[in-house]
């Protein structure tokens, strides 16, 4: 089965002008189990396309851009402050209108690197969203603090910012620079470098390239961190939903050893370590990815 053609979902309005979520949704129908897939920092909902023909048939499987990355509205939002901006907040309350709109009952909430730190937001922040959430699957969550990854540091900060003006922009492409970001930010995902999708560097470069998408992800990098980890973090412990935790041990973005960590908070968790995978084992190993989500996703959830 192809992956569907996009949706849109309405948030709001940001200077007179929508705020548009995409999403695709295969409608796969009950009684099959949803899986809600929220993908990573600077990605988009394509990072499912390996494993979507693997599960559709057991499942229905919703993929969203985040507002911000991908086909979805990328606002600048003025009346927002600085802080807010891309925030965890932010992205999980769209989610909320989300899961909303599609009446989504019993969903399992299947997250990697950003989206598996909103996954955990979903639930530790939002009480009443619980007995809609059957689940939550994490592969290679970004749900501790830590010193950020190069890439994310110069995103946040001054080389960001000069991305954001488009004379700048465009001479960083003339020159090969975003190009040359952009494929050390990918070898730097994969354990093996052979795994990158062949498309996958265009693709980026050609995202940096579209209007408000620099802005974007400088605001994302910057607000990563929410102000309350404190807080979120004692949490973790609250969380009474199955958990499955994928993580790859090669890992150079979020350290695999984080996942002993969870499985300390999280003590019902079931934690497996993927060998040969780095920080996207969606796309590393699909076939691997889709055989724990089936088994896990299919016990009476």
């Amino acid at each position: 089965m192809k992956v569907p053609a996009s949706e849109t979902l309405v948030l709001g309005q940001d200077e007179g002008q929508p705020i548009q979520m995409v999403y695709r949704d295969s409608h796969t129908p009950a009684p099959a189990p949803v899986l809600l897939l929220l993908h990573g920092l600077f990605d988009q909902g394509t990072t499912w396309d390996r494993i979507w023909p693997l599960l559709v048939d057991r499942f229905r499987l919703v993929a969203p851009d985040l507002v911000g990355f991908g086909a979805s509205s990328k606002p600048r939002l003025p009346q927002c402050p600085p802080d807010q901006r891309y925030s965890l907040a932010m992205h999980a309350g769209h989610l909320v209108q989300l899961i909303g709109h599609l009446g989504l009952e019993r969903v399992a909430l299947v997250g990697n690197s950003l989206g598996g730190g909103l996954a955990l937001y979903l639930w530790c922040v939002y009480p009443q969203l619980r007995p809609a959430i059957s689940g939550l699957a994490l592969l290679d969550p970004a749900c501790y603090p830590q010193p950020l990854p190069g890439y994310v540091r110069q995103v946040a900060g001054w080389p960001g910012a000069l991305l954001d003006q488009r004379p700048l922009l465009w001479l960083a492409f003339r020159l090969g620079l975003t190009r040359l970001l952009v494929g050390r930010t990918l070898r730097r995902c994969f354990a093996d470098p052979a795994n990158i999708p062949p498309d996958a560097v265009d693709q980026a470069v050609a995202r940096l390239c579209e209007p408000g998408v620099s802005y974007a992800y400088r605001s994302a990098a910057r607000n990563l961190l929410p102000p309350d980890w404190a807080a979120l973090l004692c949490r973790y412990r609250e969380v009474s939903c199955p958990v499955l935790v994928l993580w790859g041990e090669e890992d150079q973005v979020v350290p695999a050893l984080f996942a002993g960590r969870l499985q300390a908070d999280i003590p019902h968790a079931l934690v497996r370590l993927i060998s040969g995978c780095g920080h996207a084992p969606q796309l590393e190993c699909p076939a691997l990815v889709a055989q724990a989500l089936a088994a896990w996703g299919s016990q009476g959830r």
